[in-house]
């Protein structure tokens, strides 16, 4: 029904307007003022943009009555700009070097005479967007084979300042694993990546998983991190895939890289020893081979574009062996086969059709600590995974541009066991095939805690545009929707697995696999209007947009596993369906009228991104899990205990007491958003609103040399409407206060007992902190330089800042202490960030770029992330941990913790969490080859490039957070050691 009425709602707007724009795309412009001798504006003069990039050749527009002119929707290349009137001489600027997402300013001034007289002129392209409030950086093909990266989009967006990525890369170390872009505390679900102006965020992740792309099929990639208008709808990272699409003429590109792991320094340092680590994560081997070629079907009529890839990285991972001591390998790779093809209609329309196939495969995903020959999981290549394209373009007339597009992002996706470890349901073989997982030591063993699953994530996107241009104005309405579903299957040897600690069994997590889930987006619409308004030296950008969000769990069933009292159905059930507004303003003014100076503000507002996790977290099939005691009676190594048996009673190793009153059952008529009525443990506030950012620009940007610009900006975002979950089925009343202290450094710390009463009470209910809060502060500094012979330099400093106040459980007070991060130290993060390539004399070319940056370290895991989130070191106690004979400050030696504690285990936080940082990265690349011409236009290079020159094995994430083991602070991810890798890229 949904999906009907989203239909309805995109062809009655179609109808009404002809087709509503998605705007959202690297477009280009040009824009200007015509005058005469004496200053005056002049109407009705003639402007044309003509440019190889361009299958249809050039673009026409005409001057208003104030002599300006606006050229929207041009392809990134180099511009010759036409200015003719009768009675006036031609004048022309030739040699414009136009970058995506970029207005550049072209004045003219014409004077008396004969239209066969052409004043001809060159120069520095503007640097300088005066109509933009977006902070760009701008990446060509060019430029994206001249610096050394991982050849990926979200390696291209890491170079630039203010971004980097939820997981560092070197030499493509993480291409086969999803790694989005994170700026101003905006996560990776935020970030928004669109090809050819299409949105292809996938379902996971509420967005957050994108498709792994080949950067030979793209003519440009432009980063942005402030600034969208109401085109966008999400806050965080903007990646413009600008495509390449073939030509006239048969152009095309190639590279083939390779490294052995003989060219690479040892991953191990003195440091990293002394704090446990034996063997450092490294490469066995890593090589890309890639090629894009494209060219015409028809001359001016039909081109084509097709490219191929396979990129590999068999990498050894840090502290995982085998029991002869061999270091285990993970082998992965990524292929991908495209093709594009661009047809001119005629002169005024054009279709697009594109379909790039993926294959994905690992071989055996395992981390520090972890045994690969049994705790490994596969990921198999997909016969599924795949991106399909159409769009539409059409120059109605030199004022109106109409577009159209659809875009489905597929990826199918299975997960397995290593081979061997999965067992028939219920044989002795699957009771003895649980995972086990040594809380102190980090090891695990016997199975992969990720469960075997099966996942079906499908999302589908449906847009139109039309932009009214005159001089002044750059009006456009559009329409965007997106719709999808995730269908998910889970398998979990035993439905449990085994936790120790330094080989003592103390708990279980027990699950309530196996599931089969269907999530589904039924409609995800925005409707926007926005104008950009140039008057004499200022523009105002301002637009509003509308926006639908619906989503849905259909009739679904699950059998009934170790741990659920019967087989589950549930659904259908719609969860809350939201509708907000959301303005977006801008404002630049060139300061001294010549383009060289503009001073930006924006203040905007941005939804947050929805499209699977709500109805993941809230479906009562979903995969779920309780922490319960157990005791090994029998010595046998393997968790005893069903439904409803007596704890240490024969066959009953397990306390079932402790288990959730409704864990894993579902009622009939049930509803996720019914307090009197829940399905399981959880409950969602039907009144709970969707959560949103306001960000705050200002900034200048000065050309400070031809084709040199700096830029100072200042970033504040400020999220509201965050969510909140509490536990409804207790109160403070059932907690009683109890005195422990810190192993640490001998402090004080007050924590909270639940009664055994109220210990297997749950209903958590999921909605909006009333008094909760959370800020970023960002400062930006960079710089740009495009300079002669096709040099280039760019970077940039950034400082940032993230937090959070979280005060508001009304029912667990242990969910108060450190609540108020700005009455803790939480760190600034500097971010540097230098890149570049310069071609030298004989056909040499060198590149490189620099990055440092830190992570802040999050959860008991040690993981790190971006971003301020819950977590940091804690002390897990168990009713039987008892301190030590050498505690600090006024502990007990040998005395119980805490006697009273009713739950299986509890993690005490020691430090306010979002205090803790990973190491400092510090990445330098470089590279350097050489130019040979083969002939017939053709020209090879052979290069040699060097990965981490400055070998920083900076350590990001560890074994664990939990203060007192052995794994704590253990690093178990470091970056990737110094290496040498070959390789040879062609042209023609």
């Amino acid at each position: 029904m949904a999906r009907k009425v989203a239909v309805k709602c995109v062809l009655a707007v179609l109808g009404a307007l002809v087709l509503f724009p998605s705007a959202s795309q690297a477009q280009s412009s040009i824009a200007g003022v015509v005058k005469d001798s004496t200053g005056a504006f002049m109407p009705g003069v003639t402007v044309e943009a003509a440019s190889p990039a361009l299958i249809e050749k050039l673009r026409t527009v005409v001057t208003d009555e104030r002599g300006a002119y606006l050229i929207v929707d041009l392809r990134p290349g180099t511009y010759t700009v036409t200015f003719t009137l009768q009675g006036f001489t031609t004048f022309k600027r030739e040699a414009l070097e136009l970058p995506s997402n970029f207005t550049a300013t072209v004045n003219a001034d014409l004077r008396v005479g004969a239209l066969e007289e052409t004043v001809t002129v060159s120069g520095a392209s503007p640097v300088v967007d005066v109509q933009s409030t977006a902070k760009t950086q701008v990446l060509n093909h060019d430029l994206l084979d001249s610096i050394p990266t991982g050849r990926t989009a979200q390696t291209a967006a890491a170079l630039a300042p203010g971004v980097i990525m939820g997981t560092p890369d070197v030499a493509g170390s993480n291409g086969q694993n999803q790694n989005a872009s994170i700026a101003h505390g905006m996560a990776g679900e935020q970030a928004t990546v669109l090809l050819d102006g299409i949105q292809l965020n996938g379902m996971c992740g509420n967005g957050a998983t994108q498709s792994y792309s080949n950067t030979q099929n793209y003519e440009e990639i432009v980063i942005q991190n402030s600034g969208a208008g109401a085109d966008v709808s999400a806050g965080g990272v903007r990646q413009y895939l600008v495509p390449r699409k073939g030509g006239n003429d048969f152009h095309g590109s190639g590279a083939m890289v390779y490294a052995s792991g003989n060219w690479q320094a040892d991953p191990l340092s003195p440091d990293l020893v002394a704090r446990g680590l034996k063997k450092g994560n490294a490469f066995e081997s890593t090589y890309d081979f890639e090629a894009g070629m494209g060219g015409k079907l028809l001359k001016d009529k039909l081109w084509w574009f097709a490219a191929s890839r396979k990129q590999g990285n068999n990498e050894a991972i840090a502290d995982s062996f085998y029991k002869d001591g061999t270091q285990a390998v993970n082998e992965q790779y990524i292929k991908n086969i495209s093709l594009r093809l661009t047809w001119q209609i005629d002169r005024r329309n054009q279709l697009s059709a594109y379909h790039d196939r993926v294959f994905k495969y690992l071989s055996n995903v395992v981390s520090a600590g972890y045994d690969p020959a049994t705790a490994g999981m596969v990921t198999l290549p997909s016969p599924l995974y795949e991106q399909t394209q159409l769009k539409w373009t059409s120059t109605f007339s030199s004022k109106l541009l109409i577009e159209a597009g659809f875009n489905q992002y597929q990826a199918y996706r299975t997960n397995t066991y290593n081979e061997g470890v999965a067992q028939p349901y219920g044989s002795p073989g699957w009771f003895a095939g649980a995972t086990r997982r040594d809380l102190s030591t980090g090891v695990v063993t016997t199975a992969n805690p990720i469960t075997l699953s099966i996942q079906d994530p499908t999302r589908r996107y449906l847009v139109g545009s039309v932009s009214y241009v005159t001089g002044s104005h750059n009006m456009k309405f559009g329409v965007q929707n997106n719709w999808g579903y995730e269908w998910f299957a889970t398998y979990k040897n035993a439905d449990l697995e085994q936790n120790y600690q330094n080989g003592v069994p103390t708990s279980v997590y027990v699950f309530n696999s196996p599931t089969y889930l269907n999530n589904r987006l039924d409609a995800f619409v925005g409707i926007y209007a926005q104008d950009s308004w140039t008057y004499n030296r200022l523009t105002l950008n301002y637009g509003v947009r509308w926006e639908y969000f619906k989503a849905s769990v259909p009739s679904e069933v699950a059998t009934k596993g170790r741990f659920t009292v019967a087989d589950r159905s549930f659904g259908p059930e719609t969860f809350p369906v939201w509708k907000d507004w959301t303005p977006r303003f801008g404002m630049v003014y060139n300061v001294f009228g010549d383009a060289k100076t503009a001073v930006k503000f924006s203040v905007n507002k941005y939804m947050v991104q929805l499209t699977d996790n709500l109805t993941n977290a809230y479906n009562p099939i979903r995969l779920q899990s309780a922490t319960l005691a157990w005791t090994d009676v029998n010595r046998d190594d393997i968790a005893q205990g069903s439904l409803g048996c007596t704890y240490l009673t024969p066959g009953c190793e397990i306390n079932m007491a402790q288990l959730p009153n409704n864990f894993g059952a579902v009622a009939s008529g049930c509803s996720v958003q019914s307090m009197t009525n829940p399905c399981g443990t959880s409950v969602l506030d039907p009144n709970r609103k969707r959560g949103y950012s306001i960000h705050y620009g200002v900034g200048l940007q000065h050309e400070l040399f031809p084709r040199v610009s700096v830029a100072f900006n200042y970033f504040h975002t400020d999220l509201y409407d965050l969510p909140m979950t509490y536990n409804a089925a207790q109160s403070t009343s059932d907690y009683t206060p109890v005195q422990v202290v810190s192993p640490k450094d001998g402090s004080v710390i007050t924590i909270y007992n639940v009664s055994n009463a109220a210990r297997t009470r749950v209903l958590n209910v999921l909605t909006n902190a009333p008094n909760g809060e959370k800020s970023n502060n960002a400062l930006e500094f960079a710089f740009n330089a495009r300079l002669p012979g096709r040099a280039a330099l760019f970077g940039g400093v950034s400082r940032d800042r993230t937090r959070q106040i979280a005060c508001d459980d009304p029912t667990n007070p242990n969910n108060l202490l450190y609540c108020d991060q700005t009455s803790s130290s939480v760190p600034w993060l500097t971010n540097i960030k230098l890149a570049g390539s310069v071609p030298l004399p004989f056909g040499i070319s060198v590149g490189a770029s620099f990055q440092s940056y830190r992570y802040i370290l999050s959860g008991t895991g040690g993981t790190a992330t971006p971003t301020t989130v819950p977590g940091g070191t804690s002390w897990l106690i168990t009713p039987s941990t008892r301190y030590a004979a050498n505690c600090l400050g006024p502990c007990t030696p040998g005395a119980l913790v805490d006697p009273g504690l009713t739950v299986a285990q509890f993690a005490v936080p020691l430090v306010p969490p979002g205090t803790e940082t990973s190491d400092r990265i510090q990445q330098l690349d470089f590279n350097v080859g050489k130019w040979f011409n083969a002939g017939k236009g053709a020209r090879i290079q052979p290069e040699l490039t060097l990965f981490n020159a400055l070998n920083s094995l900076a350590a990001y994430n560890f074994r664990s957070l939990s203060f007192g083991t052995s794994s704590y602070l253990q690093p178990s991810t470091i970056l990737p050691p110094r290496i040498l890798r070959l390789g040879l890229q062609v042209k023609w």
